[in-house]
This record gives C-alpha cells, sequence and structure tokens, in this order.
C-alpha cells in the first residue's frame, strides 16, 4: 500500500524551539534556539516516519507573536504553489507557534481553496522539555492530514489528539497541554489509538478566498481591536481611527456592550466610514444583531471571537464587500 505524501511546512514557534535545560517550559522563548523541520520528524520513532511520504519547507524560524496579515498571505501563496505543482501531495501539515495560532488556522481556512486536508499544529513545550508535546502533536497531525475522511472539512487544528474546525478553536490555556478548545460547540473529532475519528461536520465555514486585491507587495486594510473594560472612554477608539484604520472590531463586556464613552467614540468611527464590528471578550457565546446596534450602523460578530473577527473584517474590506454581506458571514451559526 503506498504511503502517503504529505508536505510539512514548518514556520517556527515552541514546536521548533529548544533550551538548554529539559525544565525550561517558560524562558525558551527568548533564550532558546531553534531546530529544523527535519529534527522535528527526527523526534519521531523511525517506525512512525515510516508511514509518510514526507515533503519538508521551510517558511519561516519566526515566533507566533512576529506573524502578520502578509506572511499569511505568504504562507497561502506557499500552500497553494506545493499543491500545483505537486498534484500527488495527499495532505499539508503547518507547524506553527501556538500564540497565534488560531489567527493563523482562520486565515487559511477563509483565502484556501484546496481539496486535500490541511493541518495546523503547534506545541504548548518546547522539543527539548520533559515530555514534549511537540512529537505527538505532529503525529497526530500527520494522522490527521492523511486521513480522506479530513477533506473537505475546511482548515483543521490539531492538537492533544483533539481535532478542531479552525474557526471554532481558541487558546484558552498559557501553559497546560489541553490549551485548544471550541467553547461553543467542543470538537469535531479526536486521534485515538492511531485512529482519526470524526463526530461532526463543522457547523459553518465561512470563506471569502483570494482577495483579487492582493497582488505582489500588496496592502492590507488596518483592522484593530478596542478592549472595553470599566471606565474605558473612547480615547483607544479615537486613536485608532487616526491611524488610519479602516474598520474596529469592539471586544466588548459581555453580552457585547460598551461604556456610554465608547458608544460616542464607536458612533464618531462610524459616521467617518470605519466599519465597526461588535464582538466580547467572552471565552463563548455571541453577539447577535440587536436593534440598538442596527440603528448605529454597528456590525455583530456572532460567533467570531475579537481576534479571528478582525482578520475576516479585514480580508472582506478588500474584497470590496458591502456591509450586508459582511454581516451574512459573521451571521453563520
Amino acid at each position: 500500500m503506498p504511503r502517503p505524501v504529505i508536505a510539512i511546512i514548518s514556520t517556527g514557534g515552541t514546536i521548533a524551539r529548544q533550551a538548554a535545560d529539559p525544565r525550561d517550559t517558560v524562558d525558551y522563548a527568548e533564550i532558546g534556539t531553534n531546530i529544523g523541520g527535519d529534527d522535528l520528524l527526527e523526534a519521531l520513532p523511525e517506525g512512525v516516519r515510516a508511514r509518510f511520504a514526507v515533503r519538508g519547507i521551510a517558511f519561516s524560524s519566526c515566533d507566533s507573536v512576529e506573524m502578520t496579515l502578509p506572511r499569511w498571505f505568504e504562507l497561502a501563496g506557499v500552500i497553494n504553489r506545493t499543491l500545483l505543482e505537486q498534484p500527488n501531495v495527499d495532505g499539508v501539515v503547518v507547524t506553527h507557534g501556538t500564540s497565534s495560532l488560531e489567527e493563523a488556522a482562520c486565515f487559511l481556512d477563509l483565502v484556501l481553496d484546496v481539496s486535500c486536508p490541511v493541518v495546523v499544529v503547534g506545541a504548548q513545550r518546547p522539543a527539548s522539555a520533559i515530555s514534549a508535546d511537540g512529537p505527538a502533536n505532529l503525529f497526530a497531525a500527520l494522522l490527521v492530514a492523511s486521513a480522506p475522511q479530513a477533506a473537505g472539512r475546511g482548515v483543521l487544528v490539531v492538537a492533544n489528539n483533539e481535532i478542531h474546525a479552525a474557526q471554532e478553536v481558541t487558546k484558552a490555556s498559557t501553559y497546560q497541554l489541553e490549551t485548544f478548545r471550541s467553547p461553543d460547540f467542543g470538537p469535531i473529532g479526536m486521534v485515538e489509538a492511531n485512529r482519526v475519528i470524526f463526530g461532526r461536520m463543522p457547523a459553518y465555514r465561512r470563506h471569502i478566498g483570494w482577495p483579487e486585491a492582493y497582488g505582489v507587495g500588496g496592502t492590507v486594510p488596518r483592522v484593530d481591536i478596542c478592549y472595553s473594560h470599566a471606565g474605558a472612554d473612547g480615547v483607544g477608539i479615537r486613536a485608532f481611527v487616526a491611524a488610519g484604520a479602516r474598520g474596529l472590531i469592539s471586544a466588548g463586556m459581555l453580552p457585547g456592550m460598551c461604556t456610554p464613552a465608547e458608544n460616542v467614540a464607536l458612533d464618531e468611527a462610524v459616521t467617518r466610514g470605519v466599519v465597526v464590528v461588535q464582538a466580547t471578550s467572552g471565552y463563548c457565546g455571541g453577539v447577535v444583531q440587536r436593534q440598538e446596534l442596527c440603528q448605529r450602523g454597528i456590525l455583530a460578530a456572532g460567533h467570531m471571537r475579537p481576534r479571528q473577527a478582525r482578520i475576516l473584517l479585514a480580508l472582506a474590506l478588500m474584497t470590496g464587500m458591502d456591509r450586508d454581506g459582511m454581516q451574512a458571514l459573521f451571521d453563520m451559526p
């Protein structure tokens, strides 16, 4: 039986870092060193590696806090070119730092149009740590990427033997291994006893595709996130608008509400043509299109968390999508 052909695109992050002290699971990010994609594979037993025909592609070695939308456009371009030039590839695994992994996965899910599985995977502990989770996560990701039933489910995130839909997942814990969770709907599957098991299809998949406005050297419209808190006065909102923001995501207090002073600043932004989306800073739950938001010309983020809503809004602005089209995307259950 032929081995599944999997392209592994490495981008850096904890999964590709090591420290001098095996007890170090904190300072490695600043004082550790990088390892390459080949080193990640070498951490797997030979019998495991022999199950897959792996093609390694080095994309970057930067930490995920250094990632930007233009870099993710480059990453999406590498995935598209790889699948175009190597049509026998059965699946793609992207290794990524966990700090912005949920944003990377959401971005890829919104722009990619590919038929094979694309899996994003990271680690909570560096490769040098006692009981490093990178090898186990990578093996699980390879299993999912090579599973025919994983195709057609959008970009997936695999961690701690759970499979999550890209637009449902968030990083919930700073150091614990079970950090990736889908708070509203739960994981869509699992890896158990080396088997890939799916329990459901994703509840939705918002999709935009590759914006034609983004070419070589293209620019991404500025979209900022405003975090609400008791006594907030709207100064930050006005500063973002003055800096050229074309969109604002308001991470409001639950269930998606801001202070009176913030509301004044947000209304000012709307009158200046800035697209404002009301989200919530809560762990789960959505923001619905209530009457007050509609009257003020503010969109509701639905179940999208602020960081992911920012990506969707930036991409939608690039396509020239109207407000009704944007709201239809946010409204997906």
